[in-house]
């Protein structure tokens, strides 16, 4: 049986309708292309040309609104409001257009809209930490503190490279450190290591301590640039006993510290069986040109090595790049000793060591005899008694001059012995 022969009128009915959707297509293809190319422009004088080609893409508008809102050169407030709301309208779950939107809202002076637009933004994004940060920086310059530390505690729980300047913002607003550690920051150390690096360089002593007390409570890994720089702002502003109190509770807390001397040493370390901490009140080790410092495992007087600088004779050196902070009690006499090793020390000036007072230098200040030559481990001792509120220690080597080719150095310790009074 034979089919019937196709209809004439309906095959070219659908090779037209074919042909226009391909046509129609191509068209689309075509004008979102050229407005891509216009969008994508960095001359932002074709970014006009990219809205008029694509109205409805939001994206042209709101990149129209930043160039007048950001722009110096070119701003026009109104026109950026304008041009923000429309790709709002365009594109109503987008946070940010949201975001950019009440920033300029603000600026203009509307502030209940803008925080309106700020509210509708995290409800679009309630986890995003940019919406809870700007909404927060908002309401702090709107003076409403309780509720901008709120949602900055958001923002710097979900993102804590937000740490440094949410501890800044809310110092400045209200510089109170029960604020900042129960409405600002998460109960974290990493917060607290930023907020004491802040308030150390801000030189508030109390403020760090307080931070420190509550992070020691965390039993954190120890930073140790951050806990070196809050005892030398402690130490600098006479506070000797904190200062010890927060290296004791560091050492206890971080295992790699040189524990204290065995025999109630003063000295930490005094036999340098480990490196230089280079900060608080372990060895502090510099390096400098014309000396050479290591560690000697063969040449010790006891332990396991000895310090050791080599000296190349290329200048007149005062070398004074090995010390030790040390804390002593007002009132008490000490006996400090040590062990000196030189090889062909040929100048007037040789090996020895010094005690000072590094924050009164005029009230203590006692070398220990030269040792020049080629001499063996030799001891040597002074007394040094202390009174007043002297309550810090330096202990060093120093004043070496050229011609020196070797030194060995095995520290020995400060011991308390009676108590003196002037």
């Amino acid at each position: 049986m034979s089919e019937p022969p196709a209809n004439p009128t309906r095959r070219w009915i659908a090779i037209v309708i074919a042909v226009a959707v391909v046509a129609w297509l191509s068209y689309g293809g075509v004008i979102h292309a050229l407005a891509s190319h216009y969008g994508a422009s960095t001359n932002p004088g074709d970014w006009p040309r990219a809205s008029k080609i694509e109205p409805a893409n939001a994206e042209n508008w709101y990149r129209l609104g930043r160039y007048r809102h950001l722009d110096f050169e070119h701003s026009d407030l109104p026109l950026a409001i304008s041009n923000y709301r429309r790709a709002v309208q365009l594109d109503p779950h987008s946070a940010f257009y949201k975001l950019d939107l009440a920033g300029a809202l603000e600026i203009a002076g509307n502030n209940a809209e803008a925080e309106n637009y700020f509210r509708a933004a995290q409800k679009n994004y309630p986890i995003s930490a940019e919406v809870s940060w700007r909404y927060g920086n908002f309401l702090l310059r709107q003076q409403r503190l309780p509720e901008a530390y709120a949602e900055i505690h958001r923002a710097v729980a979900v993102d804590s490279k937000l740490l440094p300047l949410a501890v800044s913002r809310a110092w400045h607003s209200d510089p109170d450190v029960r604020v900042l550690l129960d409405q600002v920051l998460p109960n974290t150390a990493e917060a607290d290591w930023e907020a004491l690096s802040y308030l150390v360089q801000a030189q508030d002593g109390t403020a760090a301590l307080a931070i420190w007390d509550h992070l020691i409570g965390l039993k954190p890994s120890i930073d140790r640039k951050n806990l070196f720089a809050l005892i030398d702002l402690l130490v600098s502003q006479d506070r000797f006993e904190q200062a010890g109190s927060v290296w004791r509770q560091a050492t206890a807390t971080d295992g790699t510290f040189p524990p204290a001397s065995p025999d109630g040493s003063l000295v930490l370390d005094g036999g340098f069986e480990r490196d230089p901490s280079n900060g608080g009140f372990g060895w502090r080790q510099e390096d400098v040109t014309g000396a050479d410092f290591d560690f000697d495992t063969e040449e010790k007087h006891s332990g396991s090595r000895s310090a050791r600088v080599i000296f190349d004779r290329s200048q007149n050196l005062s070398y004074a790049n090995l010390s030790q902070w040390v804390l002593v009690a007002p009132g008490t006499r000490y006996r400090f000793h040590g062990f000196l090793r030189t090889d062909h020390i040929s100048t007037d000036s040789g090996m020895r060591f010094e005690i000072t007072d590094p924050r009164r230098p005029k009230v203590l200040d006692v070398l220990t005899p030269n040792e020049t030559g080629t001499q063996p481990w030799t001891l040597t001792t002074r007394s040094a008694a202390l009174c007043g509120w002297t309550t810090l220690l330096f202990f060093l080597p120093v004043r070496d001059d050229e011609g020196h080719t070797r030194r060995y150095l095995c520290a020995g310790h400060f011991c308390r012995s009676r108590a003196w009074r002037s």
